[in-house]
């Protein structure tokens, strides 16, 4: 494939979700002139329901020490620090940036913002939107303004290649559909590509995210962290059929919902005496997961989600999943919605310092693309605050990197197209991810993914696309193997508890090809 050089920037964002978009706008504030996005489309931004975020006028006391705490135990002891200590410290600045830049949020009739309690937190500290999901908002507010400043869209393109040169990035190579191959050069890089996607071929993503960006970040030299804890969303829709996949917000829970097994019992107070209320997300996964073995599942092999007692007024706060639900047919303040667990969202990925630094000078990190913050669970409502925060910290570390000596462009790597050989194969890859790096993980089935993904990928040479999905599906097998315990969103059938020794995050690095594994201590 020709590849094209389409000219020098101050920076390119590899991703157009919100923090990429964040990182624009504050890149933008610094003063940079050039910079491109490279957007193959937005993601799980536009779908995002909740905003958490610190505010000093707090009702509840809320404070950055407080959030902290409340992330640190969601992600089970492993999250790290000085990154959760940043995100609690910086929402309120990145609320600001919101605003600055035109999003408004939900407020109560005294002025007060309109705050909602999300899984995992123990007081209400989300912020939202009542007439329209807050993703798409942010998305479509941040665009339009960035346009109107001179930021350059690359429009239905994607990264393929991270371009290294001398030891740090010197640029991207990039494919729109139907143009040659793009070389775009800067000094500064941000992957801000999301999470793995839909190498689960059974998942709440959409399909421009495909998850083999983990084999793009391994391939160029970064090292990856926590690979191994893939969020599976607990209230997700499995019918009506045209409902399914769509996510029963957990914020819910703290309305007042309530989760029901088939004999109408709430199975969660067995657990949790106190409620459904802020109930951590692994925690509804495993109790969902125990009532299933014990037989109490509905018949479509989820659990109830019971919002027949809400009030109308709370219902209709929700309208993107309350019209949906309706629309397919389901009356929810008089029936009951069969909900369950389904791939959701990713807690690992390029590892980054407190800056947002990866390995590579040059190469930064932000949202989903990045690995760490979370540990062992997210939680509920922090993917747009993550996102954000970790956007504007990576801006502003972007912005002090010297750009003077940018590197010529290294040899561009193979990029190869075969359609056929991926509509034969893609399918495999993803049946192979689902079957064996599911909820539940066991060594036999581990090595069985490994086994296969090493093959399918051999199979895929002449595919760059399918090549790069099945090295991801490969990488995040070998996270989960290594972990030999149960923690979080990973749950080992060979190893159901805990171990004192795997608190610690698990590194990935390409070792001339070959994976090497590390565990991480704090």
């Amino acid at each position: 494939m020709n590849t094209k050089d389409t000219g020098t920037f101050d920076a390119i964002i590899a991703g157009s979700g919100i923090a990429g978009l964040i990182a624009a706008c504050s890149l933008t504030e610094r003063g940079l002139g050039r910079i491109a996005v490279l957007s193959p489309g937005y993601g799980g931004a536009p779908y995002i329901a909740a905003f958490n975020a610190v505010l000093p006028d707090s009702p509840s006391g809320d404070s950055p020490e407080l959030y902290c705490s409340d992330m640190l135990a969601a992600g089970y002891g492993i999250g790290n620090r000085e990154l959760v200590e940043a995100l609690g410290a910086l929402t309120g600045e990145c609320v600001a940036l919101l605003e600055r830049w035109g999003v408004s949020f939900a407020r109560l009739e005294d002025g007060r913002y309109r705050l909602r309690r999300a899984s995992g937190s123990s007081c209400p500290r989300s912020l939202c939107r009542t007439d329209m999901l807050i993703g798409g908002h942010i998305v479509n507010v941040l665009r339009r303004e960035l346009e109107k400043k001179g930021v350059l869209f690359f429009d239905s393109t994607s990264c393929v290649h991270l371009l290294v040169s001398g030891g740090r990035i010197a640029g991207t190579a990039c494919l729109t559909a139907g143009e040659p191959l793009k070389a775009l050069r800067a000094p500064v890089v941000l992957a801000a590509w999301g999470g793995v996607g839909n190498l689960y071929g059974k998942s709440t993503y959409p399909a421009d995210i495909d998850g083999r960006t983990l084999a793009m970040g391994f391939e160029a030299g970064a090292s990856l962290i926590d690979l191994e804890f893939v969020e599976f969303e607990p209230m997700v829709c499995y019918g009506p059929p045209d409902a399914v996949g769509e996510p029963c917000p957990t914020a819910m829970l703290g309305e007042g919902a309530y989760l029901l097994n088939s004999k109408g019992e709430r199975f969660l107070l067995k657990v949790r005496p106190q409620g459904e209320a802020g109930a951590p997300k692994s925690l509804i996964n495993n109790a969902i997961r125990e009532e299933l073995k014990a037989g109490n599942g509905t018949p479509l092999g989820g659990v109830y989600a019971d919002l027949r007692h809400l009030d109308q007024k709370v219902l209709e706060a929700y309208p993107w999943f309350y019209e949906r639900v309706k629309n397919a047919g389901l009356d929810v303040k008089h029936r009951l919605l069969e909900v369950g667990p389904m791939a959701h969202s990713h807690s690992g990925g390029l590892e980054i310092d407190s800056r947002c630094r990866t390995g590579i000078p040059g190469l930064f990190a932000a949202g989903e693309a990045a690995g760490g913050m979370h540990g062992a669970c997210r939680m509920a409502g922090n993917a747009a605050t993550q996102a954000a925060v970790s956007g504007l910290m990576a801006a502003a570390s972007m912005a002090e990197f010297p750009a003077k000596d940018l590197p010529g462009l290294p040899e561009i790597p193979r990029f190869s197209e075969n359609l056929s050989l991926r509509a034969a194969l893609l399918s495999h890859i993803r049946e192979t991810v689902s079957n064996y790096v599911e909820r539940e993980r066991d060594a036999d089935g581990l090595k069985t993914a490994l086994d296969t993904l090493r093959d399918l990928r051999a199979q895929a040479s002449e595919d760059t696309f399918t090549e790069q999905c099945a090295l991801s599906g490969l990488l995040l097998a070998e996270a989960a193997l290594a972990r030999e315990e149960t923690r979080g969103t990973h749950y080992r059938t060979d190893f159901p508890e805990q171990r004192e020794e795997f608190t610690c995050s698990i590194r990935l690095k390409n070792a001339d090809g070959e994976v090497l594994t590390e565990h991480i201590r704090r």
